[in-house]
């Protein structure tokens, strides 16, 4: 059976089925309930808002990117909002990194993020960002209103694929102090900083930017990780650096 997980807090996630997801949501309407949407393209945006007004939800604020959100977030541009739907389109980190000014502020709102893929570098990120909620672009539309009844009740909901995926990288052993399993593939600091960055989804051009590097140097450096952690591809490398703790998850 296809599973989706709801719990409080931080503990680590427990699935349930989407019938008792909603058994246990119908308590919780959307009154009081104000969106702000955030990023995708135009038309996505407007179809989201009119099916979130179709059903109820309003929809305060509609910002057009992530940049947007950060020069709103500080002047009161968010109007009465009170609960972020950010829709994220490729890799997570840029999404990331723009907005840390913003999320490192005191007056952190619920967060939805509304994805275009499920992968380890979208969910890990999203969870770094506060998320309470991670959701995939390809749901049915219902699960986007699960997800924004959970998150404004300050509960967490994860699309079942993202579900999974953390379950199963808990179960593979994930261990973490990562000191200890970084000695065991002797990689160095610089190193580590780039098996995070390339298990979120950045290009060695990305990274390089990032970090302030030629381009020639963090493929060098990606090289060396290959041949240390002993894989010959992305996906490799992140089976690897979950299994022993490498990335910040």
């Amino acid at each position: 059976m296809t599973t989706a997980t709801g719990v409080t807090g931080q503990h680590v996630p427990l699935t349930l089925s989407v019938d008792r997801a909603v058994e246990r949501l119908a308590g919780l309407s959307f009154a009081g309930v104000r969106v702000c949407l955030i990023g995708g393209q135009r038309i996505i945006r407007s179809v989201i808002q009119d099916y979130l007004q179709g059903q109820g939800v309003e929809v305060a604020t509609i910002l057009e990117d992530e940049q947007a959100l950060l020069n709103a977030g500080g002047n009161g541009g968010l109007g009465r909002a009170n609960l972020l739907v950010l829709i994220v389109s490729g890799g997570a980190f840029r999404t990331f990194h723009i907005l840390k000014p913003f999320l490192d502020g005191a007056s952190r709102l619920p967060m939805v993020v509304l994805s275009d893929q499920v992968s380890r570098g979208q969910v890990y990120t999203a969870l770094r960002m506060g998320a309470k909620a991670f959701v995939n672009l390809n749901a049915d539309p219902s699960e986007l209103l699960t997800a924004i009844r959970m998150a404004s009740a300050q509960k967490v909901y994860l699309a079942p694929e993202a579900a999974e995926l953390l379950v199963t990288d808990i179960s593979d052993g994930v261990k973490p102090p990562r000191a200890r399993a970084a000695g065991a593939t002797n990689l160095s600091r610089r190193e580590l900083e780039i098996v995070q960055l390339l298990c979120e989804g950045l290009s060695s051009k990305e990274i390089a930017g990032n970090l302030h590097l030629s381009t020639k140097t963090v493929e060098n450096h990606r090289y060396n990780i290959y041949r240390k952690c002993e894989v010959d591809s992305i996906a490799g490398l992140m089976r690897h650096a979950v299994h022993h703790g490498l990335v910040a998850i």
